[in-house]
């Protein structure tokens, strides 16, 4: 899911806006609705889009993510994205990818919705335009918004990317599958949304190895290792 920053949304929704005066989440509503409107659909009935939903099932049987949820399935070349809170919207174009990819980059966008991330940046933004979305209410504060959601933004990757790994890890999919998924498309750059891609890995190798001494320490009979 990404996050959006004041000045895309001021540019791009204020000048299409009502004349009545609306709030922030309103704004941010109305560019996510308007996103999913510009995709084309795919047909429900098309391989492509049964192999996505098919994977998509299995992660929420694993995961058991909260209700109501929807998957929609688009074509053209988006990959995935979560919007509104609720409604992941896929690209079939998922379905060429090997399962086990396919289920992280769905897995990923699951954690954003599962993860309340959209409840949590409609709250930042109304802590900085709290009333009435017009430019004496917002220019004051953009600078300062610009920054927190930079910072949430990065947080919500770094939790749905450690999400999508755990739900992965439980299908029997591991670190090899992240790396060849992130190096299909790496993002050397940091940028004010998603962090790069060394980055994202480096934590994803970090929490495989806490999963793996989990584990081992679970399979451990009891006293192992002490003295007798």
């Amino acid at each position: 899911m990404r996050a959006l920053r004041i000045s895309l949304v001021l540019l791009a929704l204020l000048a299409a806006a009502p004349a009545w005066c609306i709030d922030i989440v309103q704004v941010l509503e109305r560019s996510q609705r308007m996103r999913m409107q510009g995709y084309a659909p795919s047909p429900v009935d098309g391989e492509r889009a049964e192999r996505v939903r098919a994977s998509f099932d299995r992660l929420v049987d694993v995961m058991e993510p909260p209700r109501p949820l929807e998957l929609r399935i688009v074509g053209g070349g988006l990959g995935a994205e979560a919007m509104l809170g609720h409604v992941i919207v896929a690209s079939d174009t998922l379905a060429e990818l090997p399962e086990g990819e396919r289920l992280m980059v769905l897995a990923h966008e699951l954690g954003h919705i599962a993860l309340g991330h959209w409840d949590e940046m409609c709250r930042l933004y109304q802590s900085h335009i709290p009333g009435e979305v017009r430019p004496e209410t917002t220019d004051p504060g953009a600078q300062a918004l610009g920054a927190d959601a930079h910072a949430q933004a990065w947080r919500h990757e770094f939790a749905a990317d450690a999400y999508g790994y755990r739900a992965i890890r439980r299908l029997g999919f591991g670190m090899e599958t992240v790396q060849s998924l992130m190096l299909r498309a790496p993002s050397p750059q940091d940028t004010a949304t998603h962090p790069g891609t060394r980055r994202r890995v480096a934590q994803l190798r970090e929490l495989d190895l806490r999963l793996a001494h989990s584990t081992t320490q679970a399979a451990a009979p009891a006293g192992a290792g002490a003295e007798e």
